[in-house]
């Protein structure tokens, strides 16, 4: 079967790339055959499973602030971000019956908290564009060539011969275009395109089908890829003690980073709520700089992270507030001080307190009287300047997102059009670009997608307004 148009991934990006083709090409009056492919049975896994089911698709920052969470990379955002900010995508889902509202940290999530309803409101519209989706094995790529017809100038009706292996290697000149792309499909089956969209996504959760597919066609049809990377990805401490804190949250952190290249992000510290796990570390404040140890793990085994718990409370506050406690709480117990913080704002959870002191080998029955000053500097050093030592992440396995992928270079960021390859176009995660948690990868992939499906239909408009 020969398509105009072949998005390859119903995720995100492909849904949002087939509804911005297909609007565009009904609104120009010509009607191209647009096919999405998509392995799973299932368009929209990965989306239905964001914000832990809510999907958070969005964030309410103005578009400077958005660019700049993509680190080194994100000005290449810039004339996706123009074309479908965050007001714009709201707006879109809006109109198809999906509004929405912000939360904490500016989270934008559809009002029925479910995001089954962003996924079946683009499939609606895909749906009523007439645009076919394909799934399962007969939605799954295994490999793509380009292919230029040689076409004798004797004859023009000659037929075309085409090297490629499937049944019917004669096709009438009429049928495909001189330059097309080559489909072979899991099931055996061939399919022919004259623009395609890479819209597969990267390797994280794989079992959702995400395996790095992309990264392999880009490379055949001539890309070079930025190694992938897990990113948004708990991490593993060499350190046994963290394990016995499983399921405890500390918000507010300030994560320390180790010394990294500058090409990696500009940023040395990282905020917000972590937690402890049975294998290390995670939470926000930890997930959103996972990538850079991924990097620095693949040249040593190790990577040094430190933690301040209390960053709103200096060095000095902290000796401060612990003299108060020797003087004026003498007969108070120092774990439970921790918690209560005097009344103030801020404060530790008992169980890391409790741990602190273990570590410290300070009985869990001493009191403030007996504080003495070389034990209130290792705990404040504990509070401000907590150290662990990274040994591993959890891999593409749990990561959220990849980090690396088709170098931003090769891509025409006004169009998502392959600078390599005319006719090919890529967005999403199978990018060389990552944010952090909160939005911005969805963003990310519904911005690149409606930016690519509007420069395919004006490719498709300009190849009908040829051939006339």
């Amino acid at each position: 079967m020969h398509y105009d148009l072949a998005i390859l991934g119903a995720g995100a990006a492909g849904m949002m790339a087939a509804v911005f083709a297909g609007e565009a090409c009904r609104h120009a009056t010509i009607s191209p055959r647009i096919a999405i492919f998509e392995k799973n049975t299932q368009p929209g896994a990965k989306v239905l499973v964001c914000g832990g089911g809510r999907c958070n698709f969005t964030n309410a920052g103005p578009i400077d602030f958005l660019i700049r969470q993509f680190g080194r990379n994100g000005r290449f955002l810039t004339p996706a971000l123009r074309h479908m900010d965050n007001k714009k995508l709201q707006n879109f889902f809006t109109a198809r019956g999906v509004p929405s509202h912000e939360e904490t940290g500016g989270k934008i999530y559809p009002n029925s908290n479910q995001a089954k309803s962003i996924v079946e409101a683009l499939l609606r519209n895909i749906r009523e564009l007439g645009i076919e989706i394909i799934t399962g094995m007969a939605g799954a790529v295994t490999a793509i060539q380009r292919i230029e017809n040689t076409e004798s100038t004797e004859n023009t009706e000659t037929t075309v011969k085409i090297k490629i292996k499937i049944k019917t290697s004669v096709l009438s000149v009429s049928s495909v275009p001189s330059v097309f792309f080559e489909l072979v499909m899991a099931n055996g089956q061939t399919h022919t395109a004259k623009t395609l969209l890479l819209a597969v996504g990267g390797m994280s959760y794989p079992r959702m089908g995400t395996t790095g597919d992309g990264y392999r066609f880009a490379r055949a049809l001539g890309h070079s890829i930025v190694t992938p990377r897990p990113a948004i990805v708990g991490l593993l401490t060499q350190e046994k003690w963290p394990k016995s804190l499983q399921g405890l949250a500390v918000p507010e952190v300030e994560v320390m980073l180790p010394p990294h290249k500058k090409s990696v992000r500009a940023d040395r510290m990282s905020k917000g709520d972590m937690l402890f796990t049975h294998f290390g570390l995670s939470g926000p404040a930890i997930l959103n700089p996972s990538e850079i140890f991924a990097e620095l793990l693949e040249s040593s085994t190790t990577a040094p992270l430190g933690i301040d718990f209390l960053p709103r409370c200096s060095h000095e506050e902290l000796h401060r507030m612990m003299r108060e406690w020797q003087q004026k709480l003498g007969k108070k117990l120092l774990r439970k001080m921790f918690s209560e913080m005097d009344g103030r704002d801020f404060a530790l959870p008992q169980r890391l307190a409790e741990k602190w002191l273990e570590l410290e080998k300070i009985p869990l029955d001493q009191s403030c009287a007996s504080l003495a000053a070389a034990q209130m500097h290792r705990l404040v050093e504990r509070i401000k300047q907590s150290r662990f030592t990274i040994c591993g992440t959890r891999g593409f396995q749990e990561a959220m997102v990849t980090a690396g992928g088709v170098t931003l270079g090769e891509v025409d960021p006004h169009t998502m059009q392959s600078k390599i390859t005319p006719s090919l176009y890529l967005v999403g995660e199978v990018l060389d670009l990552t944010g952090p948690s909160g939005g911005y990868n969805l963003q990310l992939a519904f911005a690149t997608g409606a930016l690519a499906g509007a420069a395919m239909a004006n490719e498709l408009v300009a190849d009908k307004h040829r051939q006339k």
